[in-house]
């Protein structure tokens, strides 16, 4: 039987500091998805690296694991990608790099996802995105095969890495239904507004806090509830000032499940990114029922659809009255939630798994 090999790295920091990125939200994902599959025409197997002996074994899959005990830092996995050291270890017939890119010794063996080409749409110097535009088009162009979430990433991926369409296969992300659901009872507290995956770059939430900073000079009741973890100083200082201090409340990297429960609790959420190569918080806010402010770019009204309220990411006066219409009971949640639940519907991760083990059978005919 032929072996396919998922690099599971990106997950692993869940079981050391107890939260991950998208990126390593999406992969366990899809693993577990893989993993609920029966009768898979190929083997299985996951691969890890670290020194700390934090293994793919903590997914608790039915997968065979194989543990490489080296640092998972770019100069090693580069030294790694010049030899047969990861060849050697997991025999594979197939590799997923579910992380945008790495260091590989067959790329013609080899699926990439690209989650999406913000390193070229909105670069950031903060995450190097000038190293991204050099090496992430290197695989790229030689892999077998590229996965990616939407449609749209799927256009700009080809549009600014000059690659051919057939060679690109989206797989649109799912959400958590054992986690993300309306949930019934009594909200807690005073009404809030939510924003997540927050950043002073392209997430822009700062205008979201500047939207937000007109609305409270009415006195509301809406508090702002930021998920910002590793809030620049620039913002803490900002929501600071004093009319803002006690309204705004911040919290750093949390779970899934207390993210639930603000989803739940939250009377909208706020999410005017300029750029998504998906946008989770969109999705995984309708399917706990609650509406969500974004914008008409990129891939967000993929996800959106016309269950979504939308706003230029500059406009903070629009923000501020959608905020004032749901403080005084012009818009209504409820209204929302059939809808949100609705456009949700659309998206699972069993279907995204089932693509890319579609996606895997599909090279591996190719290559043998």
């Amino acid at each position: 039987m032929k072996r396919v090999v998922i690099d599971i790295n990106s997950v692993l920091p869940l079981y050391s500091r107890g939260w991950v990125s998208g990126i390593g939200r999406t992969t366990k994902e899809l693993v577990d998805s893989i993993n609920k599959m029966e009768n898979l025409p190929f083997e299985i197997v996951l691969y890890s690296q670290n020194t700390k002996g934090i293994t793919a074994n903590e997914l608790n899959t039915g997968f065979e694991s194989r543990h490489l005990s080296l640092p998972h830092k770019p100069l090693m996995n580069r030294i790694i990608g010049m030899t047969h050291l990861r060849e050697i270890l997991t025999r594979y017939d197939l590799l997923h790099i579910p992380h945008n890119f790495e260091w590989v010794r067959n790329p013609e063996k080899t699926v990439v996802t690209i989650h999406d080409a913000m390193f070229f749409a909105h670069p950031d110097e903060v995450f190097n995105h000038e190293y991204a535009q050099k090496v992430y088009p290197r695989l790229a162009r030689r892999c077998r095969a590229i996965i990616t979430c939407s449609e749209s990433s799927k256009r700009d991926i080809m549009h600014y890495m000059d690659i051919p369409e057939e060679r690109i296969h989206v797989c649109p992300w799912g959400y958590n239904q054992r986690l993300f659901y309306p949930e019934k009872g009594q909200k807690r507290g005073y009404p809030f507004f939510l924003m997540v995956s927050c950043s002073m770059g392209r997430k822009n939430t700062m205008s979201v806090i500047k939207a937000y900073e007109q609305f409270v000079k009415q006195s509301p009741k809406h508090e702002l509830v930021l998920v910002w973890p590793n809030t620049p100083r620039e913002a803490l200082d900002y929501c600071n000032k004093p009319h803002l201090r006690n309204h705004i409340y911040i919290s750093s990297g949390i779970e899934d499940e207390r993210l639930s429960m603000l989803y739940n609790e939250a009377t909208a959420t706020f999410f005017p990114s300029r750029y998504e190569g998906f946008g989770l918080p969109v999705l995984e806010s309708m399917a706990c029922g609650t509406p969500v402010v974004t914008c008409k770019n990129s891939a967000l009204t993929e996800v959106g659809g016309a269950a979504a309220l939308y706003v230029d990411p500059d406009d903070i006066d629009g923000m501020c009255r959608i905020m004032e219409q749901f403080e005084q009971g012009d818009l209504k949640k409820t209204d929302f939630t059939e809808q949100c639940l609705q456009q949700a519907s659309h998206f699972s991760w069993d279907k995204c798994a089932s693509r890319t083990v579609d996606v895997y059978s599909k090279c591996l005919e190719s290559i043998s």
